[in-house]
């Protein structure tokens, strides 16, 4: 939650004792609530190239292992 002061414009994750503003004493403090951002996966590409990488790596460890 973060706490915005309509008469400093402090904005903080915390607010002083009794609601009041830590920065300057005021009692005129809003609580936001922060919205979730949006929470996508990493892009295909990611996805691709890792599995390639993890795939070269089996490859390369069966190839010193059978030869």
């Amino acid at each position: 939650m973060a706490y915005l002061c309509k008469d400093c414009s402090y904005r903080g994750k915390t607010s002083g004792q009794g609601g009041q503003c830590p920065a300057c004493g005021s009692f005129n403090i809003t609580a936001q609530r922060v919205a979730a951002q949006n929470q996508e996966g990493p892009p295909l590409w990611h996805k691709i190239a890792l599995v390639a990488s993890w795939s070269l790596l089996l490859i390369l460890i069966l190839w010193k292992l059978i030869t």
